[in-house]
């Protein structure tokens, strides 16, 4: 009788451990809250917009809001591993790729106004996503 217990209890331990580890799929830095928010600055007639990217695989600020016309978005990748881009999905928009404690920068003019998602397109999967949100003339 002892025997067949020790033998159940080394079937459910193990999964009991393993259900539980699966109980939450998304890995932590998906969960980590996006934050910050600016409005573009006119900078010699173009707007303009520094965004961070760093190790936690988010941007700062995650949702930038801009006037129709011409915008200039900075990519500073303040991290210490991992190169990241800015890509304005659905439109040909996209920084080159910044490496650690580098910069990057593309110019384009704005969407019609509503609001539109970015992402770094090697970082997506792991939440680094923002909003750009363009204003009505």
């Amino acid at each position: 009788m002892a025997r067949s217990r020790y033998a159940a209890a080394a079937v459910i331990v193990p999964t009991a451990i393993a259900l539980a580890s699966c109980s939450n799929t998304q890995p932590s830095v998906n969960r980590r809250p996006q934050s910050g928010s600016a409005t573009a600055s006119m900078v010699n007639g173009i707007q303009q917009v520094t965004v961070k990217a760093g190790d936690t695989y988010r941007f700062d600020p995650s949702t930038i809001t801009v006037h129709p016309g011409k915008v200039q978005i900075v990519l500073l990748n303040t991290g210490s591993g991992a190169p990241h881009n800015w890509s304005l999905l659905g439109l040909s928009v996209t920084t080159p790729l910044a490496p650690s404690g580098g910069s990057q920068a593309v110019t384009f003019t704005a969407p019609g106004p509503g609001t539109y998602t970015f992402v770094c397109t090697i970082h997506q999967r792991q939440g680094q996503t923002g909003k750009l949100v363009v204003l009505p003339g």
